[in-house]
């Protein structure tokens, strides 16, 4: 038997917790979205145990926060693992928080995944980012971090509507287009997209990146265009 999930953070723990009742349930995935608006509540888990269930809240707290550098390593290594396509990692994690057991394997390497991760999240917030009011470009960052991107950005700086270019993920390559409230949902409006597709909305925007530049007789450097 198998279920649509999706590939985010959202969709790998509702895997896990459907497995609970049926551990040979298999995954179908589906492209991912913002995981925020697909975290489990506790109306959806209150068969499971008491303790099971409180464990699933905090994670799920810790999965929603604004701060990528807080909470316990477990946590910010299945965030971080989920976000950079380590599904077999981010999945024993999320096995390794419902059972309170873990190994110093696990530990280092969620440890070096989140690094990473922090690393894209640090890029993912220059100022150089928003390349037009309201606009960010981050087509070299693939999209399952975009949303923690918008929503630390959000937090070091002033909270507002963004409309965020972005790289893909594993299931829909390409490049994509979000757009985040005020509070840091975000919404999937494209995906899919090609390069030169992206060059046009670079251009509706009014930003030219990487045209060619040629030389004019008076050694000054012009665009091509």
């Amino acid at each position: 038997m198998s279920k649509k999930f999706r590939l985010d953070i959202s969709g790998l723990l509702r895997l896990k917790i459907a497995q609970i009742q049926d551990p040979h349930l298999e995954p179908e995935w589906v492209s991912a979205a913002d995981h925020l608006d697909n975290l489990p509540v506790l109306s959806e888990i209150s068969h499971l145990s008491i303790p099971l269930q409180g464990r699933i809240l905090r994670l799920s707290a810790h999965l929603s926060g604004s701060r990528p550098g807080s909470g316990p390593w477990c946590a910010r290594g299945i965030v971080a693992a989920s976000s950079q396509g380590c599904t077999g990692l981010a999945l024993s994690l999320i096995d390794s928080w419902f059972s309170q057991h873990w190994t110093s394997v696990q530990e280092a390497r969620a440890k070096m995944v989140t690094r990473s991760y922090l690393q894209r999240l640090k890029s993912g917030v220059l100022q150089s980012r928003e390349i037009s009011p309201g606009v960010l470009d981050c087509s070299d960052i693939p999209a399952p971090i975009t949303p923690s991107i918008v929503r630390h950005r959000n937090w070091l700086r002033q909270s507002k509507d963004w409309v965020v270019l972005s790289g893909g993920d594993h299931l829909s390559t390409g490049y994509w287009v979000w757009h985040f409230d005020e509070s840091g949902i975000g919404t999937v409006l494209q995906k899919n997209m090609s390069r030169n597709r992206l060059t046009e909305l670079y251009d509706e925007i009014g930003i030219h990146l990487n045209q060619p530049r040629v030389e004019r007789i008076n050694g000054h450097l012009h665009s091509a265009r």
